[in-house]
Order: C-alpha cells, then sequence, then structure tokens
C-alpha cells in the first residue's frame, strides 16, 4: 500500500466516525424538537453540525429542523407573553430574527434548481405564512432595541423586516407596494445609522425612508450628515439644497449651505438663498446675518449696513451685527480714500470713522475675546480720529496678540 493510499484511509477512517457523531447529534436533536423539550440545546447541536459539516451545511433538511427549533421556542415565547407569564421581551426579539436568518438560509438552498434545472421549492410556501405572520416583531423589535439606545441591534432588525420586500421569497406579499409601515421603518433604520455614526447604516434605507413624508427634514439631515462624512460633497450639496427648498426655516439646511457658499466664495449663490429664506420669514435674525455677511463679502457695504441696523433694530444682543455695519463702513473708506482727497473728501472720511466708531466698540464689549477682529479695525479708527488715548490702549493690545 503506497504512502499516498495511507493517508487517504487513515483520513477516511478519521472522518467516518466524524460524520457518524453529526448523524447522531441530529437525529437526537430531531428527537428533542418532536418532544417539545430541550428545544434551545436542539438548536445548538443543529448549528454545530452546519458548521462542523460540510453535507449539514448544504442539506435543506438541516436547516429546516434549526428552523423548527426555533419556531417553536418562538411559540412558547408568545405564549408566555399572551398569559402574561415572565418572559424577556428581547429574546422574542432574538428569535424573531434567527428565524428570518434559518427561514433565508433554508429558501436560498431550497431554491437551487435540480439536475434538470428545474426549480421545485419544498419549504417556500408554509414557510412564508409562517414569516409573514411574525414579520412585525421584527420591526416592533427595532423600535424596543432603539429605545434602549441599542441602534446596531435595533438596524439589523429594521434592515430584515425592510429587505424582505426585494426578496424572491416574498414577492407575492409586494411589501413595497402593501406595507405601510414600510417608510417608517426605512426612517428609524436611518436613525440608527446615524445614532452609531455609520454612514453606511444611515444611507442604506435612506430612499425609502424619504417617503415618510412626516419625517422627510430629519431624513434628509441624517443625509447630508452622511455624505459630508463620506466626503461626497456632490450629495452633500445636493441634499442641503433640497433639504433647503423644502424646509427653508428648518434649522439645519439653511446655515449649513450658507456655510458650503461660503466656504466656496460663491457669496451670489449665498445672498440668493439669505433673500429665498427671508421670504418664509422677513425678521428671522438667523436670514438676515446671513445676508448681511454675503454683503459684505460682496462689497455691497450701503446695504450690509442697512441690513445690520435691521437686525440691531430687532434684536441689539447680535453681536456678529455690529461688527459687520462697523466694516462696512471702514470698507467704505477705503474706497473714499481711491479718490482725489479733497477737503470734502476728507470730511466724508472722517465721519465713515466716526460712524463705524460705535459699532465696533459695541462689538469689543460683546465679544472680548475677539480681539482679532475688532483690535485692528479700532487702531484704524483711532488714529485716523486722532484719539490718542484709545490709540495708545489698542495698539499695546494689538502687539501683545
Amino acid at each position: 500500500m503506497t504512502k499516498k493510499l495511507i493517508a487517504i484511509t487513515l483520513l477516511i477512517l478519521t472522518i467516518i466516525p466524524c460524520l457518524r457523531a453529526q448523524r447522531k447529534e441530529i437525529s437526537q436533536a430531531r428527537s428533542y424538537i418532536k418532544s417539545g423539550k430541550e428545544l434551545a440545546k436542539a438548536e445548538t447541536m443543529l448549528r454545530d453540525a452546519i458548521k462542523k459539516d460540510s453535507s449539514s451545511r448544504q442539506d435543506p433538511r438541516v436547516y429546516a429542523s434549526l428552523l423548527q427549533a426555533i419556531e417553536k421556542q418562538y411559540a412558547e415565547g408568545n405564549e408566555k407573553l399572551y398569559l402574561k407569564q415572565k418572559y424577556d421581551t428581547t429574546q422574542l426579539f432574538t428569535l424573531t430574527k434567527k428565524l428570518f436568518d434559518v427561514a433565508l438560509q433554508l429558501d436560498s438552498l431550497d431554491a437551487l434548481p435540480d439536475e434538470k434545472g428545474r426549480v421545485k421549492t419544498k419549504y417556500r410556501e408554509k414557510n412564508i405564512v409562517m414569516l409573514d405572520r411574525c414579520r412585525p416583531n421584527l420591526f416592533f423589535g427595532g423600535t424596543f432595541h432603539l429605545r434602549k439606545g441599542d441602534n446596531e441591534r435595533a438596524f439589523t432588525l429594521f434592515d430584515t423586516y425592510i429587505s424582505c420586500s426585494t426578496h424572491p421569497m416574498f414577492a407575492a406579499y409586494d411589501y413595497s407596494k402593501n406595507d405601510k409601515r414600510m417608510p417608517e421603518a426605512a426612517y428609524w433604520a436611518t436613525v440608527c445609522g446615524h445614532n452609531a455614526d455609520n454612514a453606511e447604516m444611515t444611507l442604506r434605507h435612506a430612499e425609502i425612508a424619504e417617503n415618510d413624508t412626516a419625517r422627510l427634514s430629519y431624513t434628509l439631515m441624517y443625509e447630508a450628515i452622511a455624505y459630508e462624512k463620506t466626503n461626497d460633497t456632490e450629495k452633500y450639496f445636493e441634499t442641503l439644497k433640497r433639504g433647503f427648498n423644502l424646509f427653508p426655516t428648518f434649522s439645519y439646511f439653511f446655515p449649513h449651505l450658507i456655510d458650503f457658499y461660503t466656504k466656496n466664495g460663491e457669496m451670489e449663490e449665498a445672498l440668493a438663498t439669505a433673500d429665498k429664506a427671508l421670504e418664509t420669514d422677513s425678521t428671522n435674525i438667523l436670514f438676515l446675518y446671513a445676508k448681511s455677511n454675503a454683503l459684505l463679502n460682496l462689497g455691497r457695504n450701503d446695504d450690509c449696513i442697512k441690513v445690520g441696523d435691521r437686525i440691531i433694530e430687532l434684536n441689539d444682543s447680535v453681536a456678529e451685527a455690529y461688527y459687520n455695519v462697523g466694516m462696512a463702513f471702514l470698507n467704505n473708506v477705503v474706497i473714499a480714500e481711491k479718490g482725489s482727497q479733497t477737503t470734502k473728501r476728507k470730511e466724508e472720511i472722517k465721519k465713515l470713522y466716526i460712524q463705524a466708531r460705535p459699532y465696533l466698540e459695541r462689538y469689543r464689549e460683546m465679544a472680548p475675546e475677539a480681539k482679532q477682529k475688532w483690535a485692528p479695525a479700532l487702531y484704524r479708527v483711532y488714529l485716523n480720529l486722532n484719539l490718542g488715548n484709545q490709540f495708545e490702549e489698542i495698539d499695546k493690545i494689538i502687539n501683545e496678540l
């Protein structure tokens, strides 16, 4: 006998006892299932067989037995809840997820074509009836875990609930069309992804979540945050713009859209966005400030002053409004200084410094920590108005920056 043949023989002699042991385990598990006792143990034995034995791993009958073990545990849990006996609700949701995982694995084997290419499913018809009946517990389990703060576990339940709509096994139910709860489930899945700081999870069902119109503003916000996290600038911008157009007063979209335009130097777009927002609320301080800032950056100083004064009229505690008005006056100084310096022109320039002063001093009072902004501006004012004491003080502050 050659060495190779000896090795093969030894291997076979090693495998055969293992296979016998696996068959014995499967047989014992089925006995437990039939008796309705030791169901959790039966589940463990069948899972071990699938894990250790490749033939069991490809055998639909083993999966069918595993599914039956889980289904009976599920029925027992349901009965206890119905009878108001002590039972861990979490376990019922765990069993629901197991039912779907195993049933879908079974179905993938059950739907394999035979040697003639024919597909004859043996278990599908019975299993889809059972799963359809249990499916609402995927939704309720998701909301249960979400309330508990377990976002990843909640997501897996919502994900399974939603994924049924595209699985061939459930084609006859057409969940996408007939299940009115689908958009809400997708919304909560999106929330789970956002809470878990996982962009892929956030975006996976966001398109379906958008059909939950009552929560659309939040769905779009979560999408935008996810796109920003993944550096998908194009989709981030598109989502911000869409969100703003639909919900101009929602707290997220407007400031982030303005910030996007500002960072990219698109101040005309920022101004147009602020004007559109003001059409919905003409006294909104945030909208007015965004307009003031855009006007200042565009060099439309007189308009900036008017808007800034309007902000102060509505709310005199907005520090940046004072700064913008003061800087608009100083920008006008720069423009005036470019012309010929006639006596009249010099008087105009002095007047502009005088007008800028109270706004910048008020800004200093309100934002003392913002020295980098108000110190250079007040330096110019005090220098050109020949205010010696004030100039010396501000000169000292600038030297310390």
